[in-house]
């Protein structure tokens, strides 16, 4: 007869190495994303804490791929490492999506900024991940991407309206 409330403990007992090496990453994580808001321009409200995610997103999925290669931790500890990971990558494209589409309703003072970090990360992110990505990660990209550009162009277009 199998006791679920002990398994449970034992998976819990393997997995928290990972969970203590995920919550350090994690305060790394705001505190660099914090450390940067100046440098940008100041916080942009989501869409710069988006921004932020994403610029430290390399530096933390490098961390857990680390993480997964290294054989001496527990098989159940990087198995959640590794599902870890591909969340990230998720909300990684789900984040580019989102503030690639509201970038343009930040004020002019941190909307070039903004702007600028996030063409750089992605275009760095794709070269890094694009290979791994599922269809719809790429789908979100070129969601994000196709609304920033309709933006752009928007923004640039000659006025309608009649002129004197």
């Amino acid at each position: 007869m199998r006791d679920p409330k002990t398994e449970r403990e034992q998976y819990l007992a393997l997995t928290k190495h990972f969970i203590d090496f995920r919550d350090n990453i994690d305060q790394k994580r705001a505190a660099f994303n914090t450390s940067i808001i100046d440098k940008l321009g100041g916080s942009a409200g989501d869409v710069g804490r988006m921004t932020r995610d994403i610029i430290s997103s390399f530096s933390y999925t490098k961390g857990l791929t680390h993480y997964i290669n290294q054989d001496n931790y527990p098989a159940e500890a990087r198995k959640v490492a590794k599902e870890h990971l591909a969340d990230t990558l998720d909300k990684t494209c789900q984040q580019f999506k989102f503030a690639l589409r509201d970038v343009n309703s930040l004020p002019t003072t941190q909307r070039k900024t903004y702007s600028e970090a996030l063409k750089a990360t992605l275009e760095t992110f794709t070269e890094q991940y694009g290979k791994d990505l599922s269809e719809s990660q790429h789908k979100a990209l070129q969601s994000g991407l196709e609304s920033y550009q309709y933006q752009v162009n928007k923004a640039h277009s000659p006025s309608r309206g009649f002129s004197p």
